[in-house]
């Protein structure tokens, strides 16, 4: 057997031109796949990643509650919901509430509308690694420690701040329609600028959590949103089923996401607004959502993408099933000697058109090698030497200024078999036609 396979092995580049055309069209392919598959990977790792750390926990609640005649969103009882989790998920889990309004901002004759977050200083500071404070206009940048000792200070995105002409320690002015429908003002004085590579908190603008409730005339045990973060993300379904279960016993009526687009919606909620209530009883609801669930969507985006190189892919694989029909049947007519010689020592059709078919096998495994070993490293070279700029399109999938791309030698060993298998089926039937040749018609006759 290994002196046959090492016949096989022989015989690939037997006619060189031909072998080195189909073999770089196998590479191409499974360069390509490789590609695509580390771009997939990284996408999914980087956007999990910046959603966790600035606008999603693993798990996610929100909802809305409906008091005395009308339907709020957000939550009341957030202190005992809080506590609740904190008991169901143990000592690993933290939980952190949040309020977000939007809010009108006046300062020097300009105004626009800003979505503020609302957070507990001393225990949400995840934000805080992530923010690189920078000056404007001569003036210091500020900092988060000066921020947090200030309960109306604020912290802004560099770019609003040079939309308004900000500086540390300017004083604005917000103003929004509260949950009553009324409108009420406050004044924040600005704490710091910012930058950040974190896509999703680009346009986060941070105040503390009892401002906004007061500007919001909301009750102290109100909270927009609560994000959940646990020991491992691997846990988040069991949690959200425990939790869901006892929060659901405590008078809570408890829901998850119906779609991937819900769970998005649930963990960016909008301001705190009403409706009237149409069952006219007063009730919390919540809404339980995973990070895997928010990824859903991401996902589906990212499959399109693949796709489209699937498709791609796919249009080269038919190319080279061509071109292998072709290159075994050359093959086969140049060998009809050795065929014969072959067939005449003893060796069965089923091994000669083993050996046809092993020959394949071997180039498109030669070739798909180099072509996953050629992605891989394109992708490392690219990932690490390619600075992107922030901003743009490829914003969502960079991390700490560079593209995020994750070959994995899972994905490449799996793109190599498979190529071998495609080389290997559609090589069979010009090899059969070649084993079947009679050792008489082989020597005497073309095939």
């Amino acid at each position: 057997m290994g002196k046959f396979m090492a016949l096989a092995f022989k015989n690939v580049f037997r006619n060189g031109k031909r072998s080195f055309t189909l073999g770089i069209n196998y590479a191409i392919v499974t360069f390509i796949l490789t590609a695509l598959l580390a771009f997939s990977r990284g996408a999914v790792t980087t956007v999990s990643t910046s959603l966790v750390r600035a606008s999603a926990g693993h798990i996610t609640i929100s909802g809305q509650y409906a008091k005395d005649g009308r339907v709020f969103n957000g939550m009341l009882r957030a202190k005992e919901i809080e506590a609740t989790a904190k008991q169901v998920l143990g000592p690993g889990a933290t939980v952190l509430p949040r309020y977000l309004v939007q809010s009108a901002v006046y300062f020097k004759g300009l105004s626009k509308r800003l979505s503020f977050t609302g957070i507990e200083s001393s225990t949400d500071t995840g934000f805080r690694s992530q923010m690189s404070f920078v000056a404007n206009a001569g003036v210091d940048a500020g900092d988060w420690d000066g921020w947090a000792a200030d309960p109306s200070g604020v912290i802004l995105p560099a770019s609003t701040a040079a939309y308004f002409g900000l500086v540390n320690g300017d004083e604005i002015v917000v103003s929004t329609r509260t949950r009553f429908g009324a409108f009420n003002t406050g004044i924040l004085k600005v704490r710091g600028l910012y930058t950040t590579d974190n896509f999703f908190m680009k346009e986060l603008v941070l105040v503390h959590l009892p401002f906004l409730r007061g500007l919001d005339l909301a009750s102290d045990d109100a909270a927009t949103t609560m994000y959940i973060y646990l020991p491992s993300q691997s846990s988040a379904i069991a949690g959200r089923e425990a939790l869901s279960k006892t929060l659901a016993s405590a008078g809570f009526e408890v829901s998850r996401p119906k779609n991937g687009s819900e769970a998005v919606s649930a963990v960016s909620a909008a301001s705190v607004k009403y409706e009237a209530d149409k069952e006219g009883r007063d009730r919390v609801m919540l809404k339980l959502s995973t990070i895997d669930e928010v990824l859903g969507l991401v996902n589906s985006i990212i499959g399109a993408i693949n796709a489209v190189g699937g498709l791609v892919a796919a249009v080269m694989l038919f190319v080279i099933a061509v071109s292998i029909f072709i290159n075994l049947r050359m093959s086969v007519n140049e060998r009809l000697r050795e065929i014969g010689t072959m067939r005449a020592l003893g060796y069965t059709s089923g091994r000669v058109t083993g050996l046809f078919v092993l020959e394949s096998v071997a180039l498109s495994l030669m070739f798909a090698a180099a072509g996953a070993l050629a992605g891989a490293a394109a992708c490392l070279a690219v990932g690490a030497g390619v600075p992107i700029a922030p901003g743009g399109n490829l914003a969502i999938v960079v991390s700490n200024g560079h593209l995020s791309l994750e070959p994995r030698l899972a994905d490449m060993a799996a793109i190599i078999g498979a190529i071998a298998v495609f080389a290997a089926a559609f090589s069979y039937f010009p090899a059969r036609r070649g084993g079947r040749i009679s050792p008489v018609e082989a020597l005497g006759s073309t095939f």
